[in-house]
């Protein structure tokens, strides 16, 4: 695990500027300046009112089913799905100080309101690189500083040896006759 000592907010981009043939911005780059998504933050994107409103709709999913039958799987998936848009927005709404390349529908740029980004993270192509580009990296960060040793080749190539190495070598079995007995 790296320890990155600067704390302040990065750019993120989620999609490269698209230029013509002449070298020519057609379409800029978008991105965001967020900052970093640490304990405090998660914590408080999962303290959301729109996450307990979910584990409130999770609950009454749960419940439903207590008579022995089984979960509606369909809407399982449906449920997961929604939980990751909420904890994604929720999270969102927190870190992003700033954006590039999102623009009104009168064209000027749109400051970065929590309605406006809910609109953004909305989206199916920008919630999916949200989570890739910026998400993912902060809940990796989250999951390697609960007690894992690093492994940056395997799982166990970071850890450290507990036991002691044996002694010395075993002896070889001895060789016996592996024709049949009569």
């Amino acid at each position: 695990m790296r320890l990155n000592l600067n704390l302040g907010p990065e750019r993120y981009e989620l999609f490269p500027a698209v230029k013509n043939e002449a070298g020519d911005i057609v379409t800029p780059a978008v991105a965001f300046t967020a900052e970093p998504a640490l304990s405090d933050v998660v914590e408080a994107a999962k303290a959301d009112p729109s996450m307990i409103e979910f584990a409130d709709e999770i609950r009454d999913l749960i419940d439903g089913n207590e008579e022995g039958g089984e979960v509606d799987r369909a809407a399982a998936l449906k449920a997961k799905g929604k939980g990751g848009l909420l904890f994604a927005r929720a999270l969102a709404r927190l870190v992003i100080a700033e954006w590039e390349g999102i623009e009104d529908p009168d064209g000027s740029p749109a400051p970065v309101t929590p309605d406006r980004v809910d609109a953004f993270i909305s989206l199916a192509p920008v919630y999916d690189r949200f989570t890739e580009v910026y998400v993912a990296r902060w809940l990796n960060v989250q999951h390697e500083k609960n007690g894992s040793a690093p492994s940056q080749n395997g799982t166990t190539a970071g850890a450290t040896n507990t036991a002691r190495g044996a002694r010395k070598s075993a002896k070889p079995a001895r060789a016996k006759s592996t024709s049949r007995k009569r």
